[in-house]
């Protein structure tokens, strides 16, 4: 929307960018070395419909990166200054640095700003500053601090300035070799490209400056740690059997084997280990968890397949629409509106309508509101060990939650119960739903 160079329209499965003006004859675009990045899976891949007109395939679900973890933004970070560096090697060059240039075909990074590539004009990179903003900063304040790459993103659209990270870290900064990136008065320097004094600005300057970025960027890679209780979720299930947990998989198997969808919704979907199942027979899936932890180790285990989406967020606290007139980049709801055949909500009820006091009713709206066509859907009992615990840790009463009033819940919303099956100790229920229409 603010390429000062093109617009965009968006088609069913294509983009087009619509260019104002035809660009100049040594355009990158039009070279074999665009092409080549292209086929590499580095750039979206494009073809010239007229001297105007380029079109792309449109990606069929797009996150941002206030949903991604960190290690997507680092790839991220590293598809930037290959691609950068790819580009100079053939007098070609990136005007922009910014994270929303690179978007994710399943958990594959792909750069999709085509305008963003153009000519060689100097050897000093203009966009290092926005490159220091959006991936350096956010990553540096995750690994110093409790915060996560994306709260940044949460509260900036265009990344960390260097006055919040010098504020948020204070002495600390100067622990890490990206100090010099927030000393008072280089922040004006990085904006322009000057990185370094005038006079070397040239060829070596600039390989100069992509490797001291790629030193700085590898001081702040996300460590890879399982720290918090959801991201061990699977090997810490004492709620569950042996014999009850077994059975869950294999009916969730059996049921996806027989619904065959091809987009899969996976709301609380921990680590991936039912995202997994649904993968397995061939669908897309969506792959949504609150956790980051949880979600880093699920796309660090399945990096570049193009099948599983990763979204990090909150479901009791969706993000709406962003940029001018929160429409440039669509909220999470709108995006997962009638996304998937089939949506998974899987040891998952309980805490929303529990922990984040989210009506049953609402949490069955909000299931429909998701699927095409199936639930599939985990009960539990008022007498399960994990309900009567969040019930005392909120005081409320665990009678509020029956199977009865759980099960009304989403045939109020619309659904209608295919089949029903009680998991080994009786605590538990599995349910296939269908929509009424």
């Amino acid at each position: 929307m603010r390429d000062p160079q093109a617009r965009l329209e968006l088609g069913v499965g294509v983009v087009h960018r619509l260019l104002y003006e035809e660009m100049p004859a040594n355009h990158p675009l039009y070279g074999k070395h665009a092409r080549i990045w292209a086929n590499e899976g580095m750039l979206i891949s494009f073809d010239w419909l007229d001297q105007r007109c380029l079109c792309s395939p449109r990606i069929p679900f797009v996150t941002s990166p206030e949903e991604w973890c960190g290690a997507q933004l680092f790839d991220a970070a590293c598809l930037t200054l290959d691609l950068l560096e790819r580009a100079n090697g053939v007098d070609a060059d990136l005007k922009d640095a910014s994270a929303w240039n690179v978007i994710f075909d399943g958990c594959k990074p792909v750069f999709c700003d085509l305008t963003s590539l153009e000519p060689m004009r100097t050897h000093a990179w203009w966009a290092a500053g926005q490159f220091v903003r959006h991936f350096i900063s956010p990553l540096w304040l995750a690994r110093t601090t409790g915060m996560e790459s994306r709260d940044v993103f949460r509260m900036f659209r265009e990344g960390a300035q260097p006055e919040f990270v010098r504020e948020t870290l204070g002495w600390r900064r100067f622990l890490s070799r990206c100090w010099p990136l927030v000393v008072d008065g280089n922040s004006q320097s990085a904006d322009s490209g000057q990185l370094g004094p005038a006079h070397v600005r040239t060829p070596i300057y600039r390989r100069r400056l992509i490797t001291s970025l790629r030193w700085m960027l590898d001081s702040v890679r996300p460590l890879s740690k399982c720290s918090t209780l959801w991201s061990r979720y699977t090997s810490d299930r004492n709620h569950y059997s042996a014999i009850a947990l077994k059975e869950k998989r294999e009916q969730v198997a059996q049921w996806l084997v027989r619904l065959c969808p091809s987009w899969s919704l996976d709301l609380g979907c921990n680590s991936g280990e039912f995202s997994q199942l649904a993968l397995d027979v061939g669908s897309k899936v969506i792959a949504l968890d609150g956790d980051h932890d949880a979600v880093q180790s699920m796309y660090l285990q399945r990096r570049n397949n193009l099948a599983l989406f990763p979204v990090l967020a909150r479901l009791d606290d969706i993000h709406s629409g962003r940029g001018w007139g929160g429409e440039e980049h669509p909220g999470l709801m709108q995006r997962l509106q009638s996304c998937a055949d089939v949506v998974l909500m899987l040891a998952l009820l309980h805490h929303l309508a529990v922990s984040a006091a989210v009506s049953l009713e609402n949490v069955a709206h909000f299931a429909a509101a998701c699927s095409r066509r199936w639930l599939i859907v985990e009960w539990l009992a008022p007498t399960d060990s994990q309900l009567l615990q969040l019930c005392a840790q909120r005081c409320r009463n665990a009678d509020d939650f029956s199977l009865d009033k759980q099960r009304q819940a989403f045939l109020s919303a619309g659904f209608k119960l295919q089949e029903e099956i009680s998991l080994s100790g009786g605590h538990r229920i599995l349910a296939l739903l269908e929509k009424c229409n």
